[in-house]
């Protein structure tokens, strides 16, 4: 399972929609948001600390320190499936 080995842990959001901030592991960082860049469709980009996108109508922040979050998603089974998907 891909998010073993690049995920260190899946948060909910506090607020009003159904949010996740998922936390990379720090040694695979790097491959896991060039991975997932690849498969979004890139909306904006923060002066290359924050770049914002969308995957199958989600909303996903990536944050180059290796924190995403996944905006307006049903629940936690939801947002471990988008994130197998975007790590394949």
């Amino acid at each position: 399972m891909l998010l073993k080995e690049y995920v260190s842990r899946i948060e909910e959001a506090c607020g009003e929609g159904r949010d996740f901030i998922v936390i990379l592991k720090y040694a695979k960082r790097e491959e896991a948001v060039r991975r997932i860049l690849e498969k979004c469709k890139i909306e904006r980009t923060f002066s290359k600390v924050m770049i914002m996108g969308k995957y199958k109508n989600k909303e996903i922040s990536v944050f180059i320190t290796g924190k995403l979050i996944l905006k307006g998603l049903k629940g936690r089974k939801e947002a471990e499936e988008i994130l197998e998907e975007l790590l394949t």
